[in-house]
């Protein structure tokens, strides 16, 4: 994903932070499009050799890019959740001499999925960093946050362009229709590849779009087709993204009721009902 395309604003932003020397030691970036990139583009450009803007080519950027620089730290969920002892490992490593440089970058991938122990190990460092420490919380639901960690830091959002990842699946091969249900349901070009790449999205999404038409006018039949549609889905990523196919087709047709009854279906499958039995309770 080339940021400077996807987000030129804040692309433009960032390149005169830098520029100026004026970053903030601490951002929370909301939103999944191009958060992941921008916070990789400014750790280059915090340590790139050509100081002012990340070259891309120096030995220090390429290292960034294969994931070998030693005072870049990316952390994301052990599981379901980042653990209280991966963080007290970064604090570990923000208290020692660095080896490349005294500055340090810290990337929390899915940062709302900290646990209270792990955001509270966290807030210290955020409030009085004792070195020249960056850090960029990457976030889709602020809203599982601490309070404590939003308000220490300062917050971007990064609107998705849909039309910019239609475009980017129709180059891929993809009809427009599909490319257009396809950007609706992800937040990144690398999430909406990997679908349009997989065995299974595809041949599943079109069997969700034929329950959805037969569903308006016939429940009965639509209860039947259930069984049909349970073989494309059997893990729970493949579930929720089911989920998330079926909210955009039934908002596509205004079919307000089971938009509701999806959005109700899909709370108990989170609350540990069977896939079946949530999809049939949209069928009543």
């Amino acid at each position: 994903m080339k940021i400077a395309e996807v987000q030129p604003r804040l692309f433009e932003h960032f390149q005169k932070l830098l520029k100026h020397q004026q970053l903030s030691h601490a951002y929370l970036f909301v939103g999944g499009f191009g958060n992941y990139d921008m916070a990789m583009w400014l750790a280059k450009g915090v340590f790139c050799e050509k100081m002012d803007a990340p070259c891309g080519n120096c030995r220090i950027c390429k290292l960034i890019d294969r994931n070998e620089f030693s005072e870049l730290q990316i952390i994301e969920p052990d599981g379901q959740m980042i653990r209280v002892d991966q963080v007290r490992e970064l604090l570990a490593n923000f208290a020692s001499t660095g080896f490349e440089s005294t500055k340090k970058v810290v990337i929390i991938k899915e940062a709302e999925k900290m646990g209270m122990n792990a955001a509270n190990a966290l807030l210290k460092t955020i409030e009085e960093p004792e070195s020249e420490v960056y850090i960029f919380l990457l976030a889709e639901n602020e809203s599982l946050l601490l309070p404590t960690i939003q308000s220490r830091a300062q917050k971007v959002v990064f609107p998705k362009d849909e039309i910019y990842l239609s475009n980017f699946l129709q180059q891929m091969g993809l009809l427009k229709t599909e490319a257009d249900l396809l950007a609706a349901i992800t937040n990144s070009t690398d999430e909406a590849k990997a679908l349009a790449e997989s065995s299974w999205y595809l041949p599943a999404s079109k069997v969700l779009a034929n329950f959805v038409e037969v569903i308006q006018s016939s429940n009965e039949l639509a209860f039947l087709k259930v069984i049909e549609l349970l073989p494309h889905f059997e893990g729970k990523k493949e579930q929720s993204v089911a989920f998330e196919i079926l909210l955009v087709l039934f908002n596509q047709v205004q079919a307000t009721n089971f938009t509701i009854k999806t959005f109700k279906a899909e709370k108990m499958w989170r609350a540990n009902v069977r896939f079946q039995s949530c999809l049939e309770s949209i069928c009543l």
